[in-house]
């Protein structure tokens, strides 16, 4: 694929793999840039898929919000389908995390841009679905990005605990961040991205999953029926505002859960008052 030509992008260097395809570096000969390619697999996708996937696209490209980054086109050549989105700079919130929790204020920070993106998102119409930490990046400048959005309609599986399900023959998501809805084949809602986003916050604020079982069979059933484990059991020192948010957003009754994610960037943004201003030196 290095080298290829696919209409006026040319592919540079492979820079990650998803649960629907591979991402590339591409350079936009026409304008002059790089930008990100996100090749979906020839031949895996039904034709009502396919269209599915293509008015998600569309309604991303107007879904504009700087923590959302941006799908500039969906195209296809031969028997491939490839999405043209921005190419953002920076580490994904998985690697991040690889050094532990972060703290009040990040986690408050990244948070609210993250509730506040997928509002932006549910607004046009695009649920995300997959709501985890390697979806999101932040970049050097603390800007988190949410990718993915919409893509993964149909499963394909890899061989960890944390592989994506699949019912009703699309993607519902990825097991430790689904809602306990889609585990259940209900169609996702925007409230399965809060759960998603209440997921991702647990992970941040202390370090762990907030089902950390390995094992699928345990996983399913700790996600439908075990409550989880308040999130200062495991960091102490976190402030209760942010607990309270995200024990809200991980209700595993929908109804009872933040009815949007702009909900819970409120109250998100509400509990910086909680965080110690820093002294000025």
């Amino acid at each position: 694929m290095i080298g290829r030509q696919l209409e006026h992008y040319t592919v540079v260097e492979h820079i990650g793999s998803g649960a629907m395809g591979v991402v590339y570096r591409a350079r936009d000969d026409t304008l002059d840039r790089d930008v990100a390619l996100k090749i979906l697999p020839g031949g895996t996708l039904d034709p009502a898929a396919r269209g599915r996937l293509r008015k998600e696209a569309r309604a991303l490209s107007r879904a504009a919000h700087p923590s959302i980054a941006t799908v500039y086109d969906f195209a296809t050549e031969g028997d491939l389908d490839f999405i043209v989105m921005e190419l953002v700079p920076g580490e994904t919130l998985t690697q991040r995390l690889a050094a532990g929790p972060l703290s009040d204020a990040e986690v408050l920070d990244l948070g609210q841009q993250l509730a506040l993106g997928l509002a932006a998102a549910h607004a046009a119409g695009v649920i995300h679905r997959d709501v985890k930490p390697s979806n999101l990046k932040v970049t050097p400048d603390g800007r988190l990005k949410i990718l993915d959005f919409g893509v993964a309609l149909q499963a394909i599986s890899d061989t960890e605990t944390t592989r994506t399900a699949s019912f009703a023959g699309h993607m519902a998501g990825t097991l430790p961040y689904m809602a306990p809805e889609q585990l259940r084949g209900a169609d996702a809602d925007v409230r399965s991205d809060v759960y998603g986003a209440g997921a991702v916050l647990y992970e941040m604020a202390t370090g762990t999953r907030a089902f950390p079982e390995r094992q699928e069979g345990p996983l399913f059933d700790a996600v439908l029926r075990r409550p989880v484990a308040p999130p200062r059991t495991i960091r102490p020192s976190l402030s209760p505002q942010i607990e309270a948010c995200i024990l809200k957003a991980l209700e595993k009754d929908p109804d009872l859960r933040y009815q949007s994610a702009r909900d819970l960037g409120r109250d998100l943004g509400a509990a910086t008052a909680s965080i110690p201003a820093i002294p000025l030196s």
